[in-house]
């Protein structure tokens, strides 16, 4: 009984002590982010637009949507000599500034591959994590338009490959993934190699958003 009642009288020691222990949760926006955007956020916007500007690529700021930073749309849906090809959807394919300006950053490289366009299905859409089959309880990057979803890669002998059905024979898909994943301007790309269950049949891309936060 005594060692009973010490028991007892520790345990609400134990349990703050093991509730302290437990990790927090981490939101799943880039560090810094705010909303409505904060000044530093609107200065990186500003930053964004006049790079790609410096950069040729021809854009146009687009309306408000929600937790866009910079939102803006590619007339011509391309960038230099890489093309966006929605496969579902009329527009206007809103995405931040950032995306456009990452996907700039990567091109070369894509078209050292032979890809010429990204075929898309998703860019800016507001909703939730989509992870092994599930979805989580954590706000998609693609609701803050740095992210876009590609089912089909276009190559420059014409060939156009299925992610879903030619993933596993076309090697040329996974350096594609591994051109995205090398590429310090995106994110750990989601695809059939590191997520079967979510993204085996497309390849989920995300742009950073690195921010400067004291």
């Amino acid at each position: 009984m005594p060692r009973l009642r010490l028991v007892l009288a520790l345990l609400p020691v134990l349990l703050v002590g093991m509730a302290g222990s437990t990790p927090k949760k981490k939101p799943n926006m880039p560090r810094g982010w705010t909303w409505p955007p904060s000044a530093t956020m609107k200065a990186e916007g500003t930053r964004c637009l006049e790079a790609l500007t410096a950069a040729g690529i021809e854009h146009e700021k687009a309306a408000p949507a929600l937790k866009i930073n910079t939102p803006i749309v590619l007339p011509t849906l391309t960038i230099g000599e890489l093309s966006l090809v929605p496969l579902r959807g009329k527009g206007p394919h809103r995405m931040d500034c950032q995306l456009a300006l990452a996907l700039h950053d990567v091109a070369p490289a894509l078209r050292e591959l032979g890809v010429r366009a990204l075929r898309f299905r998703a860019l800016h859409d507001y909703r939730n994590v989509r992870k092994n089959g599930r979805t989580l309880k954590i706000l998609s990057r693609h609701a803050i338009g740095l992210a876009m979803d590609v089912w089909e890669f276009e190559f420059d002998d014409g060939t156009i490959a299925v992610v879903e059905k030619d993933f596993a024979s076309d090697p040329r898909l996974a350096a594609v993934v591994a051109a995205f994943d090398a590429n310090e301007a995106f994110r750990t790309p989601l695809s059939p190699i590191n997520d079967p269950n979510g993204h085996g049949d497309h390849v989920h891309i995300e742009a950073h958003l690195r921010l400067e936060v004291e």
